[in-house]
């Protein structure tokens, strides 16, 4: 006997993403799960940025410094070392889709 969701959706079992993929996704997640994160995202968006000009007055460098390493170890920035400054960006265009999309969504009426 099959159950409801096999009689609609033969396939779906093979369509499934692996552990290590959900694994990634949930990561991925994680560092965008902070909004102080999201806002650095956001800068970013338009282009590359010194650490430097990411920090306002209500932040530390070390604080900020943190907060683009966990960004960075998710894979969703890049960055460069230019003399003594580091610059991020982020790392793909999906970034920008992405946080857009998630913007949209959380601020739509249900």
């Amino acid at each position: 006997m099959q159950s409801c969701s096999e009689e609609h959706h033969p396939n779906c079992e093979s369509n499934e993403p692996g552990v290590q993929q959900l694994e990634r996704t949930a990561a991925l997640f994680k560092a965008l799960g902070d909004p102080s994160r999201l806002i650095l995202l956001y800068r970013l968006r338009h282009g590359e940025l010194c650490v430097g000009d990411l920090v306002t007055s209500d932040d530390k460098l070390s604080t900020v410094s943190a907060r683009l390493q966990t960004l960075l170890n998710a894979n969703l920035v890049a960055r460069r070392r230019d003399a003594r400054h580091l610059y991020y960006r982020l790392a793909d265009q999906h970034v920008v889709e992405m946080i857009e999309n998630a913007l949209v969504h959380a601020n739509e009426s249900n």
